[in-house]
């Protein structure tokens, strides 16, 4: 019972390690201004901007693609910070345009 114990705890130790070198040698940068972006937005994954999620539209902002008015959930707040970052105008929010 004890070597099967061990060769168990052995294959986890074993299995962990290429796991952790993967996960290092594997590793996805990202664009820093996107990831900027999307901790700025609200993160409810509501797709009232046109975008699948906030992550697609912090894309889209990054690449000049979208407004940076059209997150409702975030509002005025969410517009002003964008445009500070992005050092874009700001524009009206989505519930002020008619």
């Amino acid at each position: 019972m004890f070597n099967s114990i061990l060769a168990i705890a052995l294959l986890a130790c074993f299995f962990g390690l290429v796991l952790g070198i993967a996960a290092i040698a594997f590793k996805v940068q990202s664009n820093p201004i996107v990831d900027k972006i999307d901790h700025l937005l609200p993160q409810t994954q509501c797709t009232q901007c046109g975008y699948a999620g906030c992550r697609p539209y912090a894309e889209a902002l990054a690449k000049g693609e979208a407004p940076i008015n059209l997150c409702p959930p975030g509002g005025e707040q969410t517009i002003h910070a964008l445009a500070d970052l992005l050092d874009l105008e700001v524009l009206a929010a989505p519930e002020d345009q008619a």
